[in-house]
């Protein structure tokens, strides 16, 4: 048993400090009987995953630990199953190709001689028809009433879902947090920033903002952590404003969570976590883990991922804090925030300025600049989103520029509106000067961003 655990932690090791990541040099598109074949080649072996989604119909390829290392637009889609593809990542560690297909189609894994590490996909129409009985003469007509059918329902699609954004107002009712030389309460400026930020992330299709608290009132610490995973948040953000004795320090900071102080919380989460015996896929019901040592590891590389996707949010928040605001730093910062030991939701604490610099308190104060200041963070946030789109999420669906081969009948406008993007930014992407497209013309889908 021991051994077993042995291998386990040296398998998880092994994949924590693999940091090389893996180049996906090429994708071929052939057809010939009536399927579609994918063949993909790699500079390296990696791990990957084929797998269908509908509503849409689609083929989603994953790569683990790998970068796109050719041009994706200039893939020849000229076949009848697939309509266009484009790529993605739902974290920052694995590479997404997305194939929008015309139906339902079956998947076969192949390997290929076209390199080292190469393999192939076929991919073909999923064209099962219903049985249909033999007809037969009737041997007599009979008089008894036909029985109705039974109604068959088919299961619905699950539709594309809003990323949710939890936003914690820091402070609150007994706990004002920091004053201002004018006695400007941290708690009342870090609400007015959230409410208005809420509003302009409720506007943003695909995306949905969920409160720590609405008011004056107290939201215990690890209260607004539990608010987060109530609603399935699937990123966290504290806001807060600075202070210091020195009056004269400024600018904003962005902090994610430090290694050394995920462990504690971590842990606490694992051991109240109803489903305890499985954790990243991994069943441990049947490991001697009596010391916890495998949970622990399992805990820290799930933390760890967790931490990076944060930084990756924190450096597009800043950097467009950076278009308002002075920067206190230049790149995000890590501390050990209670608010930021989510293990499993990627967080961030927005620290958006000093309120004990006169300068700044008046700033943070005034509506128009909380209406800059809260732009800045959405547009940081909704970049993050489009980079690393959640799986069945709507951005998913709107982000990253795809490929669409004109169908006869089809029009420029009908396009634009199917993939909700702009005449302009369509004609824009593919250069063109009128509204006419011809069947077979292949039409770059710019992210639907605005």
């Amino acid at each position: 048993m021991k051994s077993r655990i042995v291998v386990l932690l040296s398998l998880v090791l092994i994949w924590a400090n693999h940091a090389m990541a893996a180049r996906l040099q090429s994708v071929q598109v052939k057809q010939q009987a009536g399927k579609t074949s994918l063949f993909f080649t790699l500079d390296s072996a990696i791990a990957h995953k084929v797998f269908t989604l509908t509503n849409p119909d689609r083929v989603v390829v994953d790569f683990e630990n790998t970068n796109l290392a050719f041009n994706l637009n200039q893939l020849n889609l000229n076949n009848e199953l697939i309509k266009l593809v484009r790529s993605g990542h739902p974290n920052p560690h694995t590479l997404r190709l997305v194939f929008e297909v015309r139906d339902a189609v079956k998947l076969r894994a192949n390997p290929w001689k076209g390199g080292k590490h190469a393999f192939a996909l076929d991919i073909s129409a999923n064209g099962v028809k219903p049985y249909s009985p033999p007809s037969v003469k009737p041997l007599a007509v009979s008089r008894q009433p036909v029985s109705k059918p039974v109604p068959v329902r088919s299961m619905p699609k699950k539709p594309l879902r809003d990323v949710v954004i939890v936003l914690d107002p820091g402070h609150g009712g007994k706990d004002p947090g920091a004053s201002g030389p004018h006695r400007t309460a941290e708690k009342n400026i870090t609400l007015a920033i959230a409410l208005k930020l809420k509003q302009i992330i409720d506007r943003q299709p695909g995306m949905r903002a969920v409160l720590t608290r609405r008011g004056d009132y107290y939201v215990g610490l690890r209260e607004r952590l539990n608010i987060a995973r109530q609603y399935n948040g699937d990123v966290f953000v504290s806001i807060h404003a600075d202070a210091f004795i020195n009056q004269q320090s400024s600018g904003a900071s962005v902090f994610a969570l430090s290694q050394r102080g995920a462990t504690s919380e971590a842990a606490r989460w694992l051991a109240e976590k109803e489903n305890y015996s499985e954790l990243g896929g991994v069943n441990l019901k049947d490991l001697d883990d009596q010391s916890g040592l495998v949970r622990e590891v399992l805990i820290d590389l799930s933390q760890t991922a967790t931490i990076g996707a944060s930084l990756h949010m924190g450096e597009r928040v800043l950097r467009n804090l950076n278009t308002v605001t002075k920067l206190h730093n230049h790149k995000v910062e890590q501390a050990r925030f209670m608010v930021l030991k989510s293990p499993d939701i990627p967080s961030i604490l927005i620290e958006t300025g000093f309120i004990s610099n006169p300068r700044e308190e008046r700033n943070l104060t005034d509506s128009r600049y909380q209406t800059r200041l809260t732009q800045s963070i959405f547009q940081g946030l909704k970049r993050y989103f489009w980079d690393y789109p959640p799986h069945g999420s709507r951005i998913e669906a709107m982000s990253g520029n795809s490929l669409h081969l004109v169908r006869r009948g089809e029009t420029l406008p009908t396009i634009a509106s199917q993939y909700h993007v702009s005449m302009a930014a369509l004609k824009s992407a593919n250069h063109l000067s009128g509204n006419q497209v011809r069947a077979g013309q292949r039409l770059v889908i710019p992210s639907s961003w605005s």
